[in-house]
């Protein structure tokens, strides 16, 4: 009985980890802006999830030219507070094509745990009201 039970315990927690961190090429991208240097963001509002008060979604970056690493585009899971208008970076990819396409194996990135608060007009107040909104 316990073993059936753990079995299913690790099923389902294999499938939300799945359903979460699924690949970007099921991913529904809509373009919620650009940045000042011709970068464009995009998020995927079929994948918002609500949980407690706060929302999870997915992020796309796509840069205009790659960066020093290779890197054409990132996605980031994001944590929002909407009442308090912030967010943690829950992890994320790095990748060498546009669209989140081929993974970058020379990873860089740093994702913030911490909460942050989005300064006014930025990239990451963009993509935040564009959540928060829905």
């Amino acid at each position: 009985m316990v073993k059936k039970i753990l079995k299913t315990l690790l099923t389902i927690s294999t499938l939300v980890f799945t359903l979460m961190f699924s690949s970007t090429s099921f991913a529904d991208w809509t373009k919620v802006g650009e940045t000042v240097d011709g970068d464009t963001l995009y998020v995927d509002f079929e994948r918002i999830r609500k949980h407690d008060g706060l929302v999870y979604f997915w992020e796309l970056l796509d840069y205009l030219k790659p960066d020093e690493y290779r890197t054409f585009s990132y996605t980031i899971y994001k944590q929002g507070d909407c009442k308090l208008f912030r967010f943690k970076e829950l992890g994320g990819e790095l990748y060498t094509k546009p669209m989140g396409k081929e993974r970058n194996l020379n990873d860089q990135m740093v994702w913030w745990k911490d909460w942050q608060y989005p300064p006014p007009n930025s990239p990451d107040e963009i993509v935040l009201k564009s959540v928060c909104s829905r």
